[in-house]
């Protein structure tokens, strides 16, 4: 029975990371589809190391896509983009370049979705960029963070 309760709360911390970006359908980009994928770079931080910048969790990910995908990847924040609360977004050529949402908060942290596409600012190397945090920082603190 002990084991059983051991088993059963470490699963539990184990999945909160996976439903961290329930109901949003970028979630599904950080399911760990990328993570030995050559030219892509997947990143979960949480804990200690966020306390400084008021943030619980920062994933990232990184990639030098295809046009399909950045367009699927671009439709999927898209799709997110109606359930924000507040948003700043650029559009190039019809396309989205730059999105920084932020959505109602869950469980009393703040959840913000960044978003950009380096390709359209004339680096098709460089890829894109899809950022999800949680925690209780400021719009204008990750704004800060993200430009230097």
């Amino acid at each position: 029975m002990k084991r059983h309760l051991i088993l059963l709360a470490l699963l539990a911390v184990l999945t909160v990371p996976a439903c961290a970006q329930n109901g949003l359908a970028v979630a599904q980009l950080f399911d760990g589809r990328y993570k030995d994928r050559a030219g892509a770079t997947e990143v979960l931080v949480k804990g200690r190391q966020l306390k400084a910048y008021d943030l619980t969790l920062f994933r990232s990910l990184t990639l030098r896509a295809t046009d399909a995908e950045t367009r699927r990847i671009e439709q999927l924040v898209r799709t997110d983009a109606r359930h924000a609360a507040d948003k700043e977004t650029a559009v190039r050529g019809g396309r989205l370049y730059y999105g920084f949402y932020r959505f109602p908060p869950a469980d009393g942290r703040q959840r913000y979705l960044f978003y950009r596409n380096n390709a359209l600012a004339g680096d098709a190397s460089a890829g894109l960029t899809v950022v999800y945090l949680e925690g209780s920082a400021t719009p204008d603190q990750l704004k800060q963070m993200f430009q230097k």
